[in-house]
């Protein structure tokens, strides 16, 4: 397995968060609630191999790049079968569980049904408000997970601005 993998994956969560809040800050909902949904997906994997890692007897987990990546032609895990991989590893509650199953109901009716259904904009923009607050909540988890119940050190300001820079680098080159 390719650590690029890995750092690709941690690193499109962050460009993702700025392309997010970029369309928040157009107003651009549906984009937003798209953004919300893969960002979420993307959290869930990541703990899902944090949690694996810390249960491994050498807390080394060696993970299946199905898990982290699809290349053209090739089988990823679903954001469904995400779901539950998450639930069943306990790395979500029952409850937040059932959010994400809603959100991802409400994203495909948003993207494939848009024009025949019932939803307005403002609908979507309520929900992204909502999708926020388990996006939230879902940081706070892989937090825990990835630093522990107690808190990492801060960043230096140069640590801050390396890490900026290379996120817009990333962002730049696509």
């Amino acid at each position: 397995m390719s650590y690029k993998y890995f750092d690709d994956l941690v690193h499109s969560v962050a460009t993702s968060r700025l392309l997010l809040n970029k369309a928040q800050e157009n107003g651009s909902a549906i984009e937003g609630l798209c953004l919300h949904v893969s960002l979420l997906d993307a959290l869930l994997r990541l703990g899902i191999i944090y949690t694996r890692t810390q249960k491994a007897p050498d807390h080394t987990y060696d993970f299946s790049k199905r898990l982290i990546r699809q290349d053209e032609g090739e089988r990823t895990y679903s954001e469904r079968e995400i779901y539950q991989q998450a639930l069943n590893e306990g790395v979500i509650s029952p409850e937040l569980h059932d959010k994400l199953q809603h959100m991802f109901a409400f994203r495909n009716k948003v993207v494939h049904r848009f024009n025949l259904s019932d939803i307005t904009y403002a609908d979507i923009s309520k929900a992204c408000i909502e999708f926020e607050v388990v996006y939230q909540e879902m940081i706070k988890i892989i937090d825990v997970l990835e630093n522990g119940p107690h808190r990492p050190r801060q960043l230096t300001v140069e640590e801050r601005k390396a890490s900026r820079e290379k996120l817009f680098r990333k962002i730049s080159a696509e």
